[in-house]
């Protein structure tokens, strides 16, 4: 199987994308090798220097060639061979490093399509999208593509004016045009085109005519965004999750207090469609306690109440840290007095007790949407009180960085609500939220402080978790799980049900350095943890039943960088796999039969165990008899070749390596396991 030509631009970006990921790190090993042959070079130096210099430089060989740096990853590996020369040529050696040092700054970031933009807020959980570009752009392709991988949005791409014609067959969610001064096509085309599809589909335009008249011609004829073609990547990309994540139908709750009859029928009938669940309440001390039980998404209130008004309840939702963002709808009386109280009270909206449904309905929607985008851009998850994935992210990376620079164990979970769309669909999504909501209530009582809680996906939570090892992590979260699995919760029948979660653990520096490695290993190790008897998973532990882990390929490699690379791509192609840092890990998992694998990528300098030593103990225990394996290693003597086939691997593929070569060869071994 040869990549495809949307693959490799897709590939090309995402190494570019990578790469600043594991910039900072590849800049610390190059200064790190400078301070060594500066003391190289002034005879202060001791063994122990040498070997971390030597190897840094030999990551740096096995890396920086697959980002494009070649110059620099021939540098590294002439560093390394000096360093590990019996008498070190500091001279020589300080020329390497420069020149290792020169050509990564000449490349520059720029030429790499890096940025610095945060990833985007809106994560589309639950729900299935598709985009359209349309451009001969390549690299627009590329950067547009990898942005919207981040976020679960598939992307095809064409250079052809789209019409509702070539659509129809598939239609997308969304449509973006990359309006370049010498396309094809003329403007009444572009126009037309923009008309015909925007009753189907959400329309970007990308276009160099910022003018006031061409935006007003582009948003007549439908265009749901106008865009400068100069715009980041990240920023359409944002902007399209959160237009297309405003088009998915509303299931919401409304919770509504007043005993007025004819209030009650125009609220039923503004609800009458499937979008949402209304509950109404005549009595003040009722609604509150529906509020507090089965939470809402929007309050209406009647002005007048037999105890409490209509403005009192707005105060009282003001003044609620868990529902003050509530939007709050006062009907009443047309009179300016009332407008003003309800208004001074808290209230959004104030519409007179005669509003027809349809104008009712209406405005419901609208004041619905603006709290959902709200939540969307604040750093706050209204619904469970903790961060929201963009602000976890920004702080998980900040306590990384600190276990990492104080040499502190760091340890990251993942947790999963067990059958919250179950829950939804039987129990109604108020009732899912408050679910979310208790959990994430005695996931933050149990990790306060310098930890990090926050909404990772639709149904969990991630945790952040300063200071200790996975296996304590594993013990905290099973304290969290016991206390949560013994709640009651009401039911739609009467009774009560109790309910679970999964979690997946991974820790610094024992599994990974990065928090991307962190983040991938939790994700590994929650899907493990929700097809098991255990609930909880720690990177690497076997399952309680003895099943093993079948996957198409294991991944041995302790660098990060290296790793973020062959999993983006291992990924692209849809392998599942399992990484493992540790030689010794590796060797025990597969040889004991916890985990299995059609091929195992193994990389040669690992810690605990090199490659040549898991490679044997594979061979001793018959392993590779049903297991290919393909060896990665920045040294390519002839001697390391053979001894690597010598013990039974099945190729030899010496870094820095081309992806497309890697997995060329990967697929080749695979063919030849499964014949």
């Amino acid at each position: 199987m040869t990549t495809t030509p949307l693959e490799d631009v897709t590939l090309g970006s995402a190494l570019a994308t990578l790469w600043q990921r594991h910039r900072q790190t590849n800049l610390d090993r190059i200064s790190l090798l400078e301070i060594t042959a500066a003391n190289v070079l002034r005879a202060d130096v001791d063994d122990d220097a040498i070997a971390k210099g030597a190897d840094a430089a030999h990551k740096l060989a096995g890396s920086l060639g697959t980002f494009g740096f070649d110059a620099g990853s021939r540098a590294a590996l002439e560093a390394e061979c000096l360093l590990r020369e019996p008498v070190i040529d500091g001279r020589v050696l300080a020329e390497a490093v420069t020149a290792l040092r020169a050509s990564v700054e000449e490349v520059g970031d720029a030429s790499l399509m890096v940025t610095d933009a945060e990833e985007p807020d809106v994560v589309l959980h639950g729900h299935t999208f598709a985009a359209h570009i349309t451009s001969s752009d390549t690299d627009l392709i590329a950067r547009l593509t990898v942005e919207a991988a981040a976020i679960g949005l598939a992307v095809t791409s064409t250079n052809a004016l789209p019409s509702g014609d070539s659509l129809n067959t598939d239609l997308p969610s969304s449509v973006i045009i990359d309006d370049q001064p010498t396309s094809a096509w003329t403007r009444p085309d572009l126009l037309r085109s923009v008309s015909e599809l925007a009753d189907k589909v959400l329309i970007i335009v990308l276009t160099d005519c910022q003018s006031f008249e061409e935006r007003l011609a582009l948003a007549r004829a439908g265009a749901s965004g106008i865009f400068p073609r100069s715009q980041g990547s990240p920023q359409l990309i944002s902007f399209l999750a959160e237009a297309l994540t405003q088009q998915v139908p509303a299931h919401s709750a409304i919770l509504a207090m007043s005993a007025h009859a004819g209030l009650v029928t125009t609220l039923s009938d503004a609800l009458s469609e499937p979008d949402g669940r209304l509950e109404i309440q005549a009595d003040p001390l009722e609604f509150w306690h529906a509020l507090e039980e089965r939470g809402a998404d929007l309050v209406i209130v009647g002005f007048e109440g037999p105890q409490v008004s209509g403005p009192d309840i707005c105060r009282m939702v003001r003044g609620h840290p868990r529902w003050n963002r509530l939007p709050v709808i006062v009907i009443g009386e047309h009179d300016p007095r009332y407008i003003q109280e309800a208004m001074a009270a808290g209230a959004d909206d104030y519409l007179h007790t005669n509003v027809s449904s349809h104008d009712l309905g209406i405005r419901i929607r609208h004041h619905l949407e603006s709290a959902r985008l709200a939540q969307s851009r604040s750093d706050t998850d209204p619904l469970t009180g903790t961060d929201n994935r963009a602000a976890a992210e920004r702080s998980l990376d900040q306590l990384l960085r600190l276990a990492s620079r104080l040499d502190e164990p760091f340890a990251l979970a993942l947790t999963a609500v067990d059958h919250l769309d179950v829950i939804r669909e039987t129990e109604g999504s108020a009732m899912a939220d408050v679910v979310l909501r208790r959990l994430g209530a005695r996931l933050q009582v149990e990790f306060p402080g310098e930890n990090v809680v926050g909404r990772w996906t639709h149904d969990g939570f991630v945790v952040g978790i300063y200071g200790v090892t996975g296996e304590a992590a594993c013990e905290r979260i099973a304290d969290v799980l016991r206390a949560f699995s013994g709640e009651d919760f009401p039911t739609t029948s009467g009774k009560l049900a109790r309910y679970t979660f999964n979690a997946g653990v991974a820790s610094f520096p024992a599994d990974g350095s990065s928090l991307s490695s962190l983040q991938r290993l939790s994700e590994t190790a929650l899907r493990r943890a929700k097809t098991s008897q255990k609930n909880i998973l720690i990177t690497g532990e076997r399952p309680p039943d003895g099943t093993p882990d079948v996957v198409d390929v294991v991944l041995v490699e302790d660098d990060d960088t290296v790793a973020d690379v062959i999993e983006y791509a291992l990924g692209l192609r849809d392998y599942s796999f399992l990484r493992f840092s540790d030689g010794a890990e590796a060797a025990r998992a597969l040889g004991e039969g916890l985990v299995k694998a059609q091929v195992v990528l193994l990389d040669v300098g690992l810690p605990s165990l090199d490659g040549f030593g898991v490679l044997q103990i594979l061979r001793s225990q018959g392993i590779l008899e049903s297991t290919r394996v393909i060896m990665l290693t920045a040294r390519s003597s002839e001697a390391e070749m053979l001894r690597a086939l010598g013990l039974g691997a099945t190729e030899h593929v010496t870094k820095p390596f081309s992806i497309p070569v890697l997995l060329g060869r990967l697929d080749q071994t695979r063919a030849r396991a499964s014949a």
